[in-house]
């Protein structure tokens, strides 16, 4: 239950005192322990572009971080950097400078190619603007993210060219928007090439882009200005060995400044990146500290010596012979990929990146998407990248990094895995994808129907349950198996697992009655199995379902006219646990929570499953403007303010959930105000909300994104016989206030009068047992679970 443990966003309250060296060893070492060593046959990174650190820098990083130099400003210009660890960062640009044909060049260190790009692009912008241009950015839409980061942040317009069947930018392409943007006014041009593509290894054109650039530049002398940065980040350490003659650098004129990235193929330990400029280009964004009087034309400002320490000792150390050595060992280790994914599927489309260790694939069987497990295993990621082959089309891509860290037993496991996965991939796609559909046996009259039916599509309307959709596979099931997930889901389509339904009969109120599963024949093994009638589904989870619940082992919804809808939550025992009352708005729903001893107020509660792109991965969200909890205790002490958190400020717009990229694990949850109020039991008289609050961080006002009311503030009581809540809009036309009210004694009402049914051992279960509990649990809700004192936001009640 990990991803449970791990997955809350709450504060941890700052430690008393220091902790010994034994606990910190130990908490350390626990972390260490999760993260694969680079030798790990079981867990390569072949998706991305990274390796482990040289020795050399790993070591010399650590002797120098104890003396924590500061390399504030820029050290490349004549007379600057003349001692420590700014010498060595001069002396290392330096030989970079070497490197890549620039002669005297400028530039800085940073903490990675994303900010040495945003960097380059603040010189640009700067110096573009200043001779009067308007400004914009084009590049590839097979960029990295970080141009569009850059873009953003320094409000550039931006324009991505789509990539063609070379997955490059080519120099009519460039010509033609660079023309088509001074056509429209547009006299700032900076485009942003690149040379080592990180989800293909290819490189831009960068001497024919340059020269167009250029000439273009000459053409409109004084009425246009162009300027050309290479993000070389994964290219920069690896085609001056692998292709000295490729000229992505500065040997042409019309290249002005370049981001790369020791941190990859370098060899150096996070976080090292490098800028370099022509000269005369830093005076662009040059800034004077009022303070210090010391000049800065950095991003960051303070920056660490001990990486340019590290750094100056690795290019040192390896020289030109050792990164020959290391990059030639990784384009073979990249024709050993190729030949194991051939194996796998001869029928594969194989792109190795000519003078880069990355080969991309495509493979054969449809969809050509391989499974999740294989995936998370390596780190892969799939990417729709034009066919090269295809005239047009496009299809869905694979890039595997052969990094100096990757080994022959690596390759080897890599090479069995990938072999059975693809033949799972080939399987399932012969069985039609996996689907299929069962028949239900029972007293019940009518067959088995799959998920498509209305039955169980119009009950998947009303739930926020994503188990109708997936599944975890076989063998996975067991919360308590070591390894287990919640992102081992599988979509119930692929696995052949899709819901069933059967009528049943009559219900008791009129109507038909269905049973659903997986499964009908074993109804109670596959995670669910459900009763459905016009006015309630019932569900009841299976063995291992039941562990992960976090509210209960069964769960009813009662579907009643208007937009209330009010869920029932039974233990595993079958005791009433707690029922939600929901006004349903556009977004979410505003909420009471029964329990036995609280009431718990959710306004703005947005409930919703996610797949997570490119595999067969979900994830759960729960957003919630504000909660307001409120548990009674033993004795007569008055209503007291226990937690108040203030998360986020609900007068500033934000997204309701994160983006699906965002969803790493089980469940996702977040909160603009939690509040947490305890009251004696017999404590009698009123609370004021508003004087509640007074004291803590929130104040007196509270604001909350409600379902029904929008944004509105929110006021009530709390009294001796329940909590009784406000909600004023504060959007126009303003309208009467919103009201949430609940008797305390509803809770243990609804415990005494709601039926049981142990659902401990679903084995030993009968469908007939769920029926007639789900029949009874019904009517006596209908009976006692709708009190003339409980207020739902004007939903029903």
């Amino acid at each position: 239950m990990g991803d449970l443990d791990i997955g809350w966003a709450v504060p941890t309250a700052f430690p008393e005192t220091g902790w010994s060296r034994a606990l910190i060893d130990e908490h350390l070492e626990q972390a260490r322990g999760e993260i694969p060593a680079w030798d790990d046959p079981e867990q390569t990174r072949l998706g991305f572009a990274m390796a482990a650190p040289h020795p050399e820098a790993v070591r010399v990083l650590g002797d120098w971080s104890a003396l924590n130099t500061n390399n504030v400003g820029t050290h490349t210009r004549f007379g600057e950097g003349k001692a420590g660890t700014r010498r060595l960062e001069k002396e290392a640009l330096a030989v970079l400078a070497g490197l890549y044909r620039g002669g005297a060049l400028d530039g800085h260190l940073t903490g990675g190619a994303s900010e040495a790009t945003l960097a380059a692009l603040r010189i640009a912008r700067n110096l573009l603007r200043a001779d009067g241009h308007q400004v914009r950015v084009i590049t590839s839409d097979l960029c990295h993210a970080s141009v569009g980061k850059a873009a953003e942040i320094l409000d550039l317009d931006l324009v991505r060219l789509p990539a063609g069947p070379t997955w490059t930018l080519t120099r009519e392409q460039v010509r033609h928007a660079a023309q088509e943007a001074m056509t429209a006014g547009i006299t700032g041009i900076i485009v942003v090439a690149t040379a080592g593509y990180y989800n293909s290894g290819f490189a831009d054109p960068v001497d024919e882009i340059a020269a167009d650039l250029r000439d273009l530049a000459f053409q409109h002398s004084g009425q246009a200005g162009c300027f050309l940065h290479v993000d070389a980040a994964h290219g920069g350490f690896v085609f001056p060995f692998t292709a000295p003659d490729l000229p992505f650098d500065f040997r042409s004129p019309g290249v002005h400044s370049m981001a790369v990235d020791p941190h990859k193929a370098g060899l150096m330990p996070y976080a090292c990146g490098a800028l370099l400029v022509r000269k005369g280009l830093l005076e662009h964004v040059t800034r004077i500290d009022p303070h210090t009087r010391i000049p800065d034309e950095t991003v960051l400002g303070s920056r660490p010596g001990a990486t340019a320490a590290a750094l100056w000792a690795t290019l040192h150390t390896l020289g030109r012979s050792g990164y020959t050595a290391l990059t030639t060992l990784c384009l073979e280790h990249r024709d050993q990929l190729a030949a194991a994914v051939r194996a796998a599927d001869p029928e594969a489309l194989l792109v190795p990146a000519p003078h880069a260790p990355v080969l991309s694939a495509a493979f054969s069987h449809p969809g050509g998407r391989l499974p999740p497990e294989l995936c998370d295993r390596y780190r892969l990621v799939p990417l729709s990248l034009p066919d090269p082959h295809a005239g047009g089309g496009t299809r869905l891509f694979y890039h595997f990094y052969a990094s100096a860290s990757l080994t022959d037993p690596q390759i080897a496991a890599f090479a069995g895995h990938l072999a059975a996965a693809t033949t799972q991939a080939r399987a399932t796609a012969l069985d039609g994808n996996g689907s299929g559909s069962g028949s239900g046996s029972g007293s019940g009259s009518g067959s088995g129907r799959s998920i498509t039916s209305e039955v169980v599509a119009d009950t998947r309307t009303h739930t926020d349950c994503f188990r109708h959709f997936v599944v975890h596979p076989e063998g996975r099931r067991d919360p308590q198996v070591p390894g287990y997930s919640f992102h081992t889901f599988a979509h119930r389509r692929a696995t052949g697992e899709q819901m069933q339904d059967i009528r049943w009969g009559q219900a008791q109120a009129g109507g038909d009655l269905w049973v659903y599963a997986p499964d009908l024949k074993n109804p109670f093994a596959n995670e669910l199995m459900g009763v459905r009638t016009e006015g309630y589904f019932l569900e009841v989870l299976d063995l291992h379902q039941q562990q992960l619940s976090l509210v209960g082992a069964i769960h009813a919804t009662m579907l009643l006219p208007g937009s209330l809808r009010v869920l029932l939550n039974f233990a595993a025992d079958g005791t009433f646990r707690s029922a939600e009352y929901k006004a349903l708005g556009e977004h979410g729903a505003d909420e009471l929570q029964i329990f036995l001893d609280a009431i718990t107020a959710k306004i703005g509660k947005d409930a919703a499953g996610f797949l997570r792109p490119h595999s067969d991965d979900y994830s759960f969200s729960i957003d919630t403007s504000a909660e307001i909890r409120v548990r009674r205790t033993d004795g007569a002490a008055a209503p007291v303010v226990q937690t108040a958190r203030h998360n986020a400020d609900v007068l500033l717009p934000r997204r309701r959930h994160l983006r699906r990229e965002q969803f790493r694990r089980f469940p996702n949850r977040f909160f603009d105000t939690e509040l947490d109020i305890e009251a004696g039991r017999t404590w009698t008289g009123t609370a004021y909300l508003a004087e509640l609050l007074a004291p803590t961080s929130i104040g007196t006002v509270l604001a909350a994104r409600s379902a029904t009311a929008g944004l509105c503030t929110v006021d009530g009581r709390i009294s001796d016989s329940g909590l009784h809540l406000a909600l004023t809009t504060l959007s126009e036309p303003r309208t009467d206030a919103v009201e949430l009210a609940a008797p305390f004694d509803l809770g243990r009402h609804l415990h005494g009068t709601l039926p049981r049914l142990d659902v401990r051992d679903p084995d030993q279960l009968g469908v007939e047992q769920v029926i007639d509990f789900a029949e009874n649990v019904h009517e006596v809700f209908m009976r006692d679970g709708l009190p003339a004192d409980l207020v739902i936001a004007g939903a029903g009640r």
